[in-house]
């Protein structure tokens, strides 16, 4: 019954969402904006503590204005996640799209039928990214996620992901993957700064001031199907308006020394949060039983 209830007014704020143009969802945005940061508070501490130990060396002023500009972030992303669910592919691709060198590059792989694994933060509009993607590639397209504890609101959730053709793969499920995965080419989206939490099997490095463990998943999976390792950044221009831009981490995983390709991404991610902080996503505990959350 509770499952229901929480799916029927899942159900019923996306119906609502769908039908308004995105004119009047920019407005609604600013109300949710009021609700969680001034009303609710929606993990504020958490926001706090994430920014004051990952950008120390940040200026009081900019410090300041960081939190409610995240805040802001985070309520229209919620609204655009949202209104993905119904959107037409026509008007996403409108919003979204990949610019033209990233166009060509992901073509030139394509071509070559060489595997792509893509390398993703919670960064920009990522669901937007992994919505799209498919649209871009002949490559079968598919893409790790963290199943969510209430089954009947995952599989609405992982359905709607699904509309214009990526397969969303559960995470937990990634080992039985790999053999469907290596009888063709395919490309392959990681979200990869999720924290290891309780796993033995992670790589550590330091990001934003802090000693941080991520994920080796991405690079392993490049690395058992000989995959081209791209990083994508999402640049966001406005209100659900985004540019993704991708980079060529390596074409020759192989080459390189375990943790190398990580490394790169890291870095890469760790550059576009400290030029545009506002556009990651500081309420996660991301650094639990280091900080003081």
């Amino acid at each position: 019954m509770r499952e229901k209830g929480t799916l029927w007014l899942i159900k019923i704020l996306s119906g609502i969402i769908s039908i308004l143009p995105f004119s009047l969802l920019k407005y609604l945005s600013r109300s949710l904006y009021f609700l969680i940061f001034k009303v609710l508070r929606y993990r504020n501490r958490v926001v706090r503590t994430n920014l004051y130990y990952a950008l120390p060396y940040m200026e009081e002023s900019k410090f300041k204005q960081v939190q409610p500009a995240f805040y802001q972030h985070l309520s229209e992303l919620i609204v655009e996640v949202i209104k993905s669910w119904s959107i037409s592919l026509k008007d996403l691709l409108q919003r979204i799209t990949l610019d033209n060198a990233s166009q060509n590059l992901l073509q030139k792989f394509t071509e070559e039928n060489r595997h792509i694994v893509l390398l993703l933060g919670h960064y920009g509009n990522w669901e937007w990214a992994l919505l799209i993607i498919q649209k871009f590639t002949s490559l079968k397209a598919f893409a790790f996620y963290s199943s969510m504890s209430n089954p009947t609101v995952d599989n609405f959730i992982k359905t709607k992901r699904e509309r214009f053709g990526a397969t969303m793969i559960d995470a937990s499920k990634s080992r039985n993957f790999m053999q469907t995965l290596q009888k063709q080419a395919s490309i392959v989206a990681v979200v990869a700064d999720q924290s290891p939490t309780g796993r033995t099997n992670f790589y550590e490095s330091r990001f934003l001031s802090l000693d941080t463990r991520f994920f080796i998943g991405g690079e392993k999976i490049a690395k058992r199907l000989d995959a081209v390792v791209l990083y994508v950044h999402l640049e966001k221009v406005s209100f659900a308006k985004y540019i993704i831009h991708l980079e060529t981490i390596t074409d020759n995983i192989s080459s390189l020394e375990d943790g190398v390709a990580t490394e790169q991404y890291i870095k890469r991610l760790e550059s576009n949060i400290i030029q545009n902080p506002a556009y990651w996503l500081w309420s996660h505990k991301r650094w639990k039983g280091t900080l003081p959350y």
